[in-house]
């Protein structure tokens, strides 16, 4: 029979390897998009949805540049030069350096554009005082020193163009050098800043391009040899390095806790056969994996790292049963402990075993199991990832190792008479932390600790954000006016001149917190064109001063006739009014364009209204949201608050998967060995949360990750330590073999610099320290 399940599962993990080869070399398995990382909400609101997507494709789908130097001509020729080494790349379906109109199309668009585009105040001085209208108008044609305008006074009677080059330009700090085209800012370090944007191709901006970064870095050595600093920014540009340093942090950690793992076991066992131990972990590893793939299509990078922890989780089984080897038959209850044989050996081992090795894979693997009903696709891929590798592992040690160790022998090694030592003392150690002195340090220490916890979440905390590439985005905000906090409104209404009426009225709103200083400014798109409605309002009042030829009389002074200028306020009043979408379709709105969402859903147009330098969140939300029909967005607190939802919810299921272990360990060894077993995981959970406290580490929903492990591992030892047969040295023989594997692990884990990463493996390793100390608590000779 066991001949039969072998052949089975090893002709299964060919299946899965043939099936792992195929996927790596013909599909993008890989899965490095920051945003899959994020949680999923059973009924998102479509209109926050359509702003994120919106925001997230304008970010991360293109890579911002800046080169500046004190020499205007050194920063200009600079970045020409970056621009053709970005061109020649390949990295960027465009790189947009400069800017060369077409001066018709211009005109066009300013003649389309002129009478919706028309400033407040210009149609106010049109409906009161259009005399004092013509009079400015007549002066800015006569002034040789006025800014210069693309249409001629023959093409612009009326002057409304002179207004719309003014609109079409929000970020006022960006000015355009006519000599070469390109875009500059002005540095408060007396700096000359130009500016080149690189534009990824569709659905290219997380997938891992390799040559983005040595690009970015030859730039910047190209601008170092001219004498420019450089500055950049681009969501791409985070992913690709979050990307490299996971991949490197996952090469280095797997390597280390290797060599680590098998150093200590060959120390152990003085014997190359340990290396056999490597098929469980290869067999858990490839089934994990496989499992992941087959259920979701890719593997995130945060998956893998993750995974490679589970190094010393993998080798616990065979570890448990390889371990009491080397401590061979002492008697228990005047029986051996396998047979009459007084020499280790390896089927009998297995099955003397694999009882406890099956209730702990169980309870384990339901744990995990519960975790897929959590809204984090990271959590349930690592779930299921990890659930499938403790299988994998489980049945490559009870299939593949005892035919491996059929004529093993094992030798007379310095672990066992340590460990023996060790029981002995721990023993004493018992007797004395029992004494009630003890017992009070230990109380108040939890106490403590468990009341300075600090249980938050951070999204932050998920990517590794070099410090450098922060600053930068933050200077580049400076520089361009703009803010790159992520709070912003969206204003919605059933139509799009009800839209322009609903960011007006949310404008009005607005300006006393920017009078206040509370808010610096804001950008919405009533503030480019009027709505059709108003424009209809000055048409007919264009209609009407066609009848007063009195008010258009200083153009007449300076040489216009009456009859040029009544013809032009018949066309303007008799043209199209322009609807959003339509002015919006302009190359001059092109920076107004993100702002405008569209029809969202049927009935519901909506549009972003951006937010520069706030200094009070409170006051312009309760204002902003103190107009009907205007949305509050924060992504980082709306997804924080997700991820202490995701946390709230994975503990309940944890707990419900104690209940459910409780019942199974009841049923199997009775209600009081049951609840001592189940004891040992929920008290180093304890402890653990007490910890981190004490350390000040926030118990965010990777450290809750880290506790539900815990209570898994906390499980396993626990079984273990109750119902082998074996001496009690050997039990704890097995159990710290075990914990150091897994130590090992997660305390490369904790070295990580993702702090999300870090907090798992400090929290493991911790609950790892506990677990063994309270399962040992339970061995008796």
């Amino acid at each position: 029979m066991m001949t039969t399940y072998r052949r089975a599962y090893t002709v299964l993990t060919a299946l899965l390897t043939l099936f792992l080869i195929y996927t790596v070399s013909t599909k993008n398995w890989l899965q490095t998009d920051l945003t899959a990382l994020l949680p999923s909400e059973q009924q998102p609101d479509a209109l926050l949805t359509a702003a994120d997507k919106a925001g997230e494709e304008q970010l991360n789908t293109q890579v911002i540049l800046l080169a500046g130097s004190k020499d205007v001509e050194t920063a200009f020729q600079t970045t020409s030069e970056i621009a053709a080494l970005w061109r020649k790349s390949g990295v960027f379906e465009q790189v947009d350096s400069s800017v060369t109109p077409d001066l018709d199309k211009v005109r066009a668009d300013i003649g389309k554009l002129g009478l919706a585009l028309l400033p407040d105040e210009q149609v106010r001085l049109l409906f009161e005082h259009p005399q004092a209208y013509f009079q400015a108008r007549a002066e800015a044609a006569v002034n040789p020193f006025a800014a210069p305008s693309p249409l001629s006074l023959e093409q612009d009677w009326l002057g409304f163009g002179r207004f719309v080059a003014g609109k079409a330009n929000p970020q006022s700090r960006l000015q355009w050098n006519m000599d070469n085209g390109m875009l500059f800012t002005e540095g408060d370090d007396g700096k000359t800043w130009v500016w080149l944007r690189g534009k990824l191709a569709a659905g290219d901006n997380f997938s891992g391009n390799n040559a983005l970064l040595p690009l970015i870095a030859e730039s910047r050595k190209l601008a170092k040899a001219k004498g420019a600093d450089t500055l950049t920014a681009g969501g791409a540009l985070f992913a690709a390095a979050s990307k490299t340093e996971a991949e490197q942090e996952s090469r280095t950690m797997s390597t280390v806790g290797m060599l680590l793992t098998f150093a200590l076991l060959l120390w152990v066992f003085r014997s190359v056969r340990v290396f056999w131990l490597t098929l469980p972990l290869a067999a858990g590893m490839l089934t994990g994996l496989a499992a992941a793939l087959l259920f979701f299509g890719e593997v995130h990078i945060l998956t893998i790292v993750i995974g490679t922890s589970l190094v010393g989780m993998l080798v616990d089984f065979p570890l448990h049963w390889l371990a009491p080897s080397v401590f061979g038959t002492r008697a228990k209850n005047g029986k051996t402990a396998f047979s009459d044989d007084p020499v280790w050996q390896a089927e009998p081992a297995m099955k003397h075993v694999l009882p406890s090795f099956t209730v702990s894979l169980l309870i384990t693997v339901l744990g995990y199991a519960l975790l897929w009903f959590t809204p984090l696709p990271v959590l349930r891929q690592t779930a299921v990832f990890s659930g499938f590798a403790l299988a994998g592992a489980f049945g490559a040690t009870v299939l593949w190792l005892p035919p491996l160790f059929q004529r093993y022998r094992a030798k007379t090694v310095p672990f066992a008479a340590l460990t023996e030592r060790l029981y002995a003392l721990s023993g004493r150690l018992k007797i004395r932390l029992h004494k009630r002195g003890w017992l009070i340090v230990g109380g108040v220490l939890l106490a403590v600790g468990l009341w300075r916890s600090d249980w938050r979440d951070d999204i932050r905390q998920w990517v590794n954000m070099p410090s450098e590439m922060l600053a930068e985005v933050q200077r580049i905000g400076q520089l361009s006016g703009a803010d790159f906090g992520g709070k912003y409104l969206v204003a919605e209404a059933p139509s799009e001149d009800a839209l322009l009426m609903k960011t007006a009225e949310l404008g009005r709103a607005l300006q006393p917190l920017v009078a206040q200083g509370k808010l610096v400014s804001f950008q919405s798109p009533d503030q480019l064109l009027m709505p059709v409605s108003e424009q209809k309002k000055l048409q007919n009042r264009l209609r009407e001063l066609s009848k007063l030829p009195e008010s258009r009389q200083p153009l007449v002074d300076i040489g216009i006739p009456h009859k040029t200028l009544r013809n032009a306020l018949l066309q303007a009043a008799d043209a199209l009014p322009l609807t959003l979408a339509d002015a919006l379709k302009t190359d001059l709105a092109e920076a107004w364009r993100p702002l405008y969402l569209g029809e969202v859903e049927k009935g519901r147009f909506a549009a972003i209204v951006r937010l520069n330098g706030m200094t009070d969140d409170t006051a312009v939300r309760s204002t902003a949201q103190s107009v009907a029909g205007v949305h509050w967005a924060d992504k980082r607190a709306h997804l924080n608050d997700l991820f202490h939802h995701t946390r709230n919810q994975a503990a309940w299921l944890k707990l419900a998967s104690y209940a459910l272990a409780w019942l199974v360990l009841w049923h199997m060894f009775g209600m009081k060995r049951g609840t001592k077993i189940l004891a040992v995981p929920l008290a180093a959970a304890v402890c653990t949360v007490a910890v981190l406290g004490l350390a000040g580490i926030p118990v965010s929903l990777f450290a809750m990750f880290g506790l539900l492990l815990v209570s898994a591992i906390g499980v396993d030892y626990a079984v273990y330590a109750l119902t082998a047969r074996h001496s009690a040295p050997a039990r704890l023989g097995g159990m710290l073999l075990a914990a150091a594997t897994t130590a090992i692990s997660f305390a490369l884990l904790a070295l990580s610099g993702t702090p999300a990463v870090a907090a798992f493996g400090i929290t493991v390793t911790v609950g790892v320290a506990f677990n063994i100390w309270l399962a040992g608590a339970l061995l008796k000779d």
